[in-house]
């Protein structure tokens, strides 16, 4: 009888302790995918900054070729050009940082509901063993209670 409940108490810990496993596992995963994300934005926005560069250089060889003196509007428009693509570059870096904050989020959440699971494995085993227990515990003479509300006699 002993045996039965501490095998419950076990069965139901290994169950726990799988579910667990695979909280920590999934978490891992959801971190890892958000750490590719954010790097992938970052390459992303970097060849953003490079095409602004380009499109400047290019814009500002124009200016120069038609004769036109690189001032005044020129500058401004070149100015503006550059806040542009430095504004566009720092939204996908931005996006970036927020989805790797959401999955860090999701695999705290993992976490958590792996540590539950856990607890509850433990908890369902000891709960079946106490059920197993009190189904098979001997029953002492003169104990208990009668049908007719009366006393054992």
């Amino acid at each position: 009888m002993i045996a039965i409940g501490l095998a419950q108490i076990l069965m139901g810990a290994f169950q726990g302790y799988a579910k667990y496993q695979e909280g920590q596992m999934a978490a891992e995963q959801y971190e890892s995918q958000g750490r590719i994300l954010e790097m992938e934005a970052g390459v992303g926005a970097s060849r953003i900054e490079e095409e602004g560069r380009m499109f400047a250089a290019d814009q500002k060889m124009m200016y120069i070729g038609s004769g036109v003196e690189v001032g005044g509007s020129v500058v401004v428009t070149l100015a503006q050009t550059d806040k542009w693509v430095k504004a566009a570059a720092e939204n996908v870096r931005s996006r970036g940082r927020s989805i790797r904050a959401y999955n860090y989020a999701s695999g705290g959440i993992a976490r958590s509901q792996g540590r539950a699971q856990f607890m509850s494995g433990i908890m369902s085993g000891i709960s079946s063993a106490a059920m197993t227990y009190g189904r098979t515990k001997p029953v002492k003479e003169g104990a208990g209670y009668t049908d007719s509300g009366g006393t054992n006699g």
